[in-house]
């Protein structure tokens, strides 16, 4: 278990960036983060929030259509939207465009709140390149995976189709694109022990000042 507290934190002043293809591990990287006492803001949960509020789902209905809104829960029917847009290109492009500038939007406002304080926070962003949120980062970590692993992950997590996952790859930057751009590059093929040495170094590394 990694020896750190929430004060010893607090004496480091770095914004990290955290992204990654879907299946990688960035989650489970982000978690420990969090156990270790270090603020970690996750665009899936604001983008979450977002997709719930009452703007954001009339638009949903104006530009997407009013079936991916639950009338019964008056909520937005994920799972349906998900299959829906990485089915459909222009589809995925109007919902990014209804989402992304709202998640921007609130990353902007967590950078100006966190820029001077000595404090070790996260910017958990799986889209983070195509959304330009690096810039707003003093370095960016990167969770890579090989493909094969990442798939099978996919498919025992989520319970669906590999045409579907593939589709959903193929939306996100490339793996060697985000690669090149990483400040820090964590592999994560192997055991939830293994990663967490590897969390552990970055974290002596900034306190060192090697990164």
């Amino acid at each position: 278990m990694l020896e750190y507290s929430i004060f010893y934190f607090k004496e480091m002043a770095m914004i990290l960036g955290l992204t990654g293809g879907i299946g990688s591990g960035k989650s489970t990287v982000s978690k420990i983060f969090l156990s270790m006492g270090i603020k970690v803001f996750d665009a899936d949960l604001i983008a979450k929030d977002i997709l719930e509020t009452e703007q954001v789902k009339e638009e949903i209905k104006e530009k997407l259509g009013k079936e991916f809104i639950n009338l019964k829960s008056n909520s937005v029917d994920k799972e349906l939207l998900k299959k829906e847009v990485f089915n459909n290109s222009k589809k995925l492009n109007i919902l990014n465009g209804i989402v992304h500038p709202r998640v921007v939007d609130i990353y902007k406002k967590k950078y100006l709140e966190f820029k001077d304080k000595k404090e070790i926070v996260i910017f958990d962003v799986p889209l983070l390149f195509e959304v330009n949120l690096e810039r707003y980062c003093d370095k960016v970590i990167v969770v890579d995976i090989d493909l094969k692993v990442q798939i099978e992950r996919i498919k025992n997590r989520d319970n669906i189709d590999v045409a579907l996952i593939n589709k959903i790859i193929a939306a996100q930057m490339s793996r060697e694109e985000r690669n090149i751009k990483a400040d820090i590059l964590i592999e994560n093929n192997g055991s939830l022990e293994e990663l967490k040495q590897k969390i552990e170094k970055i974290i002596k590394d900034i306190e060192r000042g090697k990164i």
